[in-house]
């Protein structure tokens, strides 16, 4: 697909724009400068054209060899090379800067097609091209202003050639620029500083992400999708009980989105809006998720923070791995150390069970394949469907193993389950009496059904439904009873 990168220096509108054009807020904006830091793509549309948009990191002028900005400046040189086009972004209310100059030179060095956008231009009839902006080299500028979406018609006009071309190549290639819609979003969450983007950035093989000491560097949930090659996808799907007899599946490649998300601390910790903002931006990230691989740090497991997110992803109803990281420098046994871990999450977290529990080190790639194999066979577990006939002949199973107690005397009927909703399995078991069943007696049937479906790595939802008797609703009918006396 096209790719247009968006670049400038910062505060200029640059994610505003890119909000814009996707028809969402995907990016954070702030009035403070800087807010941007990995670059993030995202499907976007102006018109009937389609093409994929890239927010990149304000670029600066003066920055040293090891600092943030170093790396900032790095991905937004990826993205202008990965990119098709170029919207330079300048401020129309600030004028022409230095800064902006020295990167005109740096863009038109590298030859990229760029569109220089004045910014911020609410009054468009103004006349604001003085000599100034056409002293960047890239023509006459278009002004816009992104927060308004004024001047998208002419900024269609601009696109609109650059797409063609590019449509052109591709159908006297003979290749089709297919629709990369992610089979499974994978969201990698976990407090500041737990290693979450050097774990991506470890599947991906390459430094994608901005990495460094400093904790919460990510603010932004930033979207990647990867095609997790044929050999390696096989050793997951093989290994899930749900593609037994199914030998073919398992050489297909593997459509991941991976989502990569800012570190969450406890609310009464965030006292700064962008943080704030960043937070929503990864609940957000779970929401849509299909599977969430919680880092935690080894260096001090099972922090408070670590059991709400573990909370609040069980509640969205996702599939959930546990990555223990850092374990390379966990000193003594480390399996004694995870069955310790796993006994305290436990407790903490009832729910939880079957949730895979993996140590690993994102800086060395101990574990780290193994981790997103989990991911995938949880995954393959969470979309299960049963069919109602084989959940009938586990609910007998499960009955004649441990029936329910007396209820005042009266037997409890467990009358049918049905499965009501995939995404995670969700089952109804229908009975004549629900609260003698709550509690324990649920637990038993979901730790079976478990056991029976070999569903140990997703979470599972029992509900119970009262069995109506069908004509408890009807009127009796009262007959009259006739004495007849003999003759």
């Amino acid at each position: 697909m096209f790719k247009i990168a968006i670049i400038g220096r910062p505060n200029v509108g640059k994610s505003t724009l890119f909000n814009k054009l996707i028809g969402k807020s995907f990016a954070i904006t702030d009035d403070t400068p800087g807010v941007t830091r990995d670059r993030k793509e995202a499907r976007a549309k102006l018109g009937p054209l389609e093409f994929m948009a890239i927010d990149t990191a304000g670029l600066e002028n003066k920055i040293n060899d090891k600092s943030l900005e170093k790396r900032m400046v790095e991905q937004t040189e990826i993205a202008v090379s990965d990119a098709d086009l170029c919207l330079f972004v300048v401020d129309g209310k600030e004028g022409v800067t230095n800064s902006d100059q020295h990167f005109a030179q740096w863009l038109k060095k590298i030859g990229k097609k760029t569109v220089l956008l004045v910014n911020k231009c609410e009054n468009l009839r103004e006349e604001i091209f003085d000599k100034e902006y056409f002293k960047l080299g890239f023509g006459k500028p278009l002004g816009i202003s992104a927060e308004h979406k004024l001047g998208f018609g002419e900024l269609y006009e601009k696109i609109a050639p650059e797409i063609e071309k590019y449509e052109e190549n591709f159908s006297e290639l003979g290749v089709e620029d297919e629709d990369e819609k992610a089979l499974l979003q994978i969201a990698i969450v976990g407090r500041p500083n737990a290693g979450k983007s050097t774990f991506l950035n470890k599947i991906l093989g390459a430094d994608r992400m901005i990495v460094g000491p400093e904790a919460g560097i990510t603010r932004d949930a930033i979207a990647i999708d990867f095609l997790y090659t044929p050999h390696r996808a096989a050793n997951a799907f093989a290994r899930s009980p749900l593609n037994r007899g199914e030998p073919d599946a398992q050489n297909d490649p593997v459509k991941i989105r991976f989502i990569d998300t800012a570190g969450i601390r406890k609310k009464a910790s965030i006292t700064q809006k962008l943080e704030k903002l960043s937070a929503l931006d990864s609940f957000r990230a779970i929401r849509f998720a299909q599977v969430v691989i919680l880092l935690i740090d080894a260096n001090s497991p099972l922090d408070h923070q670590d059991k709400a997110l573990a909370g609040e992803i069980l509640r969205e109803g996702r599939g959930l791995v546990f990555g223990i990281n850092k374990i390379d420098i966990v000193k003594g046994d480390k399996e004694h150390f995870l069955r310790e871990l796993r006994k305290d999450i436990l407790a903490a977290l009832p729910g939880i069970e079957g949730a895979p529990i993996i140590g690993l080190s994102s800086k060395t790639g101990y574990n780290v394949e193994k981790c997103l194999e989990f991911a995938l066979q949880t995954y393959e577990q969470w979309q299960t469907y049963i069919q109602t006939n084989k959940l009938h002949d586990w609910l007998k199973a499960a009955e004649a193993k441990h029936s329910p107690k007396l209820y005042k005397g009266n037997a409890i009927k467990l009358k049918y389950a049905t499965q009501i909703k995939k995404r995670p399995p969700t089952f109804a078991v229908f009975t004549n009496h629900i609260k003698p069943l709550e509690g324990s007696y649920q637990n038993y049937l979901i730790n079976s059904l478990r056991e029976y479906f070999d569903l140990k790595l997703t979470p599972i939802r029992l509900v119970l439904r009262k069995s109506e008797n069908p004509f408890a609703e009807r009127k009796e009918k009262v007959f009259s009873k006739k004495t007849h006396k003999k003759k």
